[in-house]
């Protein structure tokens, strides 16, 4: 049983005891309106998909910029990162979408449009990781500097995520039909789990500690808002995580 878009090739040699040896160029492709299109009928339209979804992107970001003008009292550093977050994606989208249109046209990868996608995708993921870990904290709305536990997380998350985001790139350009590709694959995808988890410990931290702060501090009320706050910020990153890390697993 073959997958939607997945294509494949069998020889069968039917001489029993003789041996074949040949080489074979294959080009499989669908001819719309006499243009050949190399990808499969369910991923024609995907650098129209990627690159609207970049469009998106960048009008979010031009109403982000104008939301924080707007509201120039009550900016912090954090919402700039946010917003270069946004950048990030935006390009990594948009570079996604040239890389299946030089798919789609020439039936094959470029290195010109595969490198600036990889590299706006690794740096992306990164960055998510680091807002999400910094938003977790407190950091910049709630205290000036992290702390030592914050610090710890971040040296050890950050450097596991580029090293798993570079290896999924590696992963990624090899042949499925390697043996040890599903292994990998596997592999990678535990331990991005394993990072996605261990930036929830921020936020689980930051409750903690607002919870005892409402039950000492007379400025409960303020308190009680972050801490509503956080939770709903939690909840909101643990469903991030179920949804792009096992959800879309399961389906794939």
């Amino acid at each position: 049983h073959l997958s939607s878009g997945f294509l494949a090739l069998f020889f069968f040699n039917c001489n029993e005891g003789s041996k074949v040896s040949f080489d074979v160029e294959v080009h499989e492709y669908n001819e719309l309106g006499g243009v050949r299109d190399y990808l499969s009928l369910g991923k024609s339209k995907l650098p129209l998909m990627f690159f609207s979804f970049f469009a998106v992107h960048m009008v979010c970001l031009v109403f982000w910029v104008a939301v924080l003008q707007r509201n120039a009292a009550h900016v912090h550093k954090i919402h700039y990162f946010m917003g270069i977050l946004v950048v990030l994606k935006a390009m990594s989208l948009f570079f996604e979408a040239i890389q299946y249109h030089v798919i789609k046209v020439y039936g094959h990868h470029k290195l010109s449009a595969d490198v600036p996608y990889y590299f706006f995708l690794s740096v992306k993921g990164v960055c998510l990781f680091v807002v999400i870990l910094l938003i977790g904290t407190g950091w910049s709305f709630i205290k000036p500097v992290l702390g030592e536990k914050d610090k710890r997380i971040m040296i050890v998350v950050l450097p596991l995520q580029v090293i798993v985001n570079i290896a999924m790139i590696v992963v990624d350009t090899l042949n499925e039909g390697n043996s040890s590709w599903g292994t990998w694959r596997d592999i990678l995808r535990i331990l991005d789990i394993v990072c996605c988890c261990a930036i929830l410990l921020p936020i689980v931290w930051s409750i903690h500690n607002l919870r005892e702060a409402i039950s000492t501090d007379g400025k409960a009320a303020r308190k009680l808002v972050r801490l509503r706050q956080f939770r709903t910020f939690y909840i909101l990153v643990v469903s991030y995580i179920y949804f792009t890390r096992i959800v879309v697993v399961l389906i794939l």
